[in-house]
């Protein structure tokens, strides 16, 4: 018959040997910022192996998080569970998100540092994005729709 004491004891261990598996976890990768000719900056966060690429006229649904420069959370369609969903370079986004989401994946999650001239720019967006607003999208792609 085995001790209570002794399951005690193997139970205290569990904690440390967990965080010694954490040693054979790889580090995900780390993707270096673009800067584009139109002043847009990139800086992929996940980039999947494999899929077609977005490209102009495909339909594209996003998760996005807006942020002002100072960090302030102006919107984000995942606090409300519905991606925003549009054709990409039909200009309905700012000219910013619309040439960010070029090039990704399903599933892709990259960051987009979007100068005021491809965001809102002189006019903002009162209340929440005031003029010449530089933005910060987080965005990831949830569903896409190759142009026919």
């Amino acid at each position: 018959m085995k001790s209570p004491l002794l399951h005690l004891f193997a139970l205290a261990w569990l904690p440390f040997l967990g965080g010694c598996f954490s040693w054979f976890r790889p580090d995900p990768p780390e993707y270096p910022s673009v800067t584009l000719p139109s002043g847009l900056v990139i800086r992929d966060q996940a980039v999947p192996e494999a899929g077609p690429e977005v490209a102009p006229g495909d339909l594209v649904a996003i998760h996005y998080d807006l942020w002002l420069a100072d960090r302030t959370l102006v919107e984000s369609s995942r606090s409300t569970g519905m991606p925003l969903s549009f054709e990409v370079g039909a200009g309905v986004v700012p000219a910013g998100l619309d040439e960010g989401v070029l090039g990704m994946r399903l599933f892709g999650r990259r960051r987009l540092l979007v100068p005021p001239a491809l965001a809102y720019g002189a006019e903002g967006r009162p209340p929440r994005i005031p003029p010449e607003a530089t933005l910060t999208f987080d965005v990831e792609v949830m569903e896409h729709v190759r142009a026919p």
